[in-house]
């Protein structure tokens, strides 16, 4: 298994900083959302509610890397999240989807309709961390859980989290035990590793946005 001590050599030796912000949003200000600053082997886990105290967070980290646990991009053609508009002809899916569902990893789509609100303020947050100068890649957790074979949150999450650990991250959070949104934040975090570390791979297209996946394949190859 790789291990957390591996990617921090790998992300040094491309000169960058073992530092990513992992937010696992929730559709709505009203519902907390998972966070994870993940600096070295270190995760600060924590819940957070509000657009404003996520920006506060990150801008008190001191930088780093930003990767969301949303869609941060429309399907091709698409002007909008809404069902009436003449736009819904394009369909509710983008090429990253459909990517992930020929390879067998279960995704929802941007715009079904339980996704439209989150959709819309992933793109509203990304498009205002951007702003301000930070790096921001779209993540999945439950790909990047069946690309390192731990189990999802809904199928076992206490083994998630034995999984998880075992890589040599440090937790810390304020309340036991972790909950499932602090653990998809972690890995939408740990997906950020995996790109500062060049070992990922980005599926989609530039129109839709990208969608970053871990990639193992460089630890088999000679």
């Amino acid at each position: 298994m790789i291990t957390i001590d591996t990617l921090l050599t790998r992300i040094r030796s491309n000169d960058e900083q073992p530092l990513c912000i992992g937010i696992d949003l929730t559709s709505s200000e009203q519902r907390p959302s998972g966070i994870c600053v993940f600096r070295g082997r270190n995760a600060y886990l924590s819940l957070i509610s509000s657009d404003e105290n996520i920006l506060r967070l990150v801008e008190n980290s001191g930088g780093g890397l930003i990767s969301i646990d949303s869609s941060l991009g429309l399907p091709a053609g698409r002007c909008c999240v809404h069902d009436t508009c003449q736009c819904r002809k394009y369909g509710i899916m983008r090429e990253c989807e459909r990517i992930l569902r020929k390879r067998g990893i279960g995704v929802y789509p941007t715009l079904i309709k339980s996704m439209q609100n989150l959709t819309l303020r992933g793109i509203r947050l990304s498009r205002i961390f951007r702003d301000a100068g930070y790096t921001v890649i779209e993540s999945y957790p439950g790909a990047a859980q069946d690309i390192l074979q731990f189990p999802r949150k809904k199928i076992n999450l206490r083994q998630l989290e034995k999984d998880l650990m075992a890589m040599g991250i440090i937790p810390h959070t304020e309340k036991e035990p972790i909950n499932h949104d602090q653990l998809d934040a972690l890995t939408s975090a740990l997906v950020g590793y995996f790109y500062l570390s060049g070992m990922y791979e980005e599926i989609g297209n530039e129109t839709e946005g990208y969608l970053i996946l871990p990639d193992l394949s460089s630890l088999y190859s000679g």
